[in-house]
């Protein structure tokens, strides 16, 4: 029996081995794009220019920037939804690409600029607006006022959690008096 489960362990082995060899040598795929030159942050309403290499030449990469109304959407008096925006250009004959973006007016926060092509894994890179806070980090937690309804609804729920425990222990004193 220790026989058999020896040989069945190394047959599920060789198995999985020949199975992921063929991925492993393929794991990289493309090689990847590289950003050549962009700033690090641009002022809300500014333009900037970035640089992206190492695509064929004469090749079409699109750009794909993310962030906070990066599509220049405004939703009423409340912030837009992070969204992207799109764009296809043509490598130069030395491989490279760039693209100019100009932020909305109300742009803040952090944002990611992509480029991808066929021959290529995608590059990005990561810019802030000026003046926003800098960090890059999303805004998570919650603050005190946003809590107020939690804590009266529980507070409400606790309440009549002790008027109905009251009323049971009451009628259940009164029906062993009786």
């Amino acid at each position: 029996m220790k026989n058999l489960r020896t040989k069945l362990a190394a047959v599920v082995i060789a198995a999985a081995a020949f199975t992921a060899a063929p991925i492993a040598a393929f794991a990289d795929g493309y090689p990847p794009a590289s950003v050549v030159s962009g700033p690090a942050t641009v002022t809300a309403g500014g333009t900037a220019t970035f640089t992206f290499g190492g695509f064929d030449p004469n090749e079409q990469v699109t750009f794909t920037l993310t962030g906070e109304n990066a599509a220049g959407a405004t939703l009423a008096v409340v912030k837009a939804a992070v969204n992207s925006k799109s764009i296809t250009k043509t490598a130069s004959a030395q491989g490279t690409a760039s693209v100019t973006v100009t932020l909305p007016a109300n742009a803040s926060g952090t944002y990611t600029l992509t480029a991808d092509s066929a021959s290529t894994d995608p590059a990005s890179t990561t810019f802030t607006v000026a003046g926003s806070g800098g960090s890059g980090l999303p805004a998570t937690g919650i603050d005190a006022a946003s809590m107020t309804g939690v804590w009266i609804g529980g507070g409400a729920l606790l309440a009549a959690g002790i008027a109905v425990t009251s009323v049971a222990v009451i009628r259940r004193r009164q029906a062993e008096q009786a």
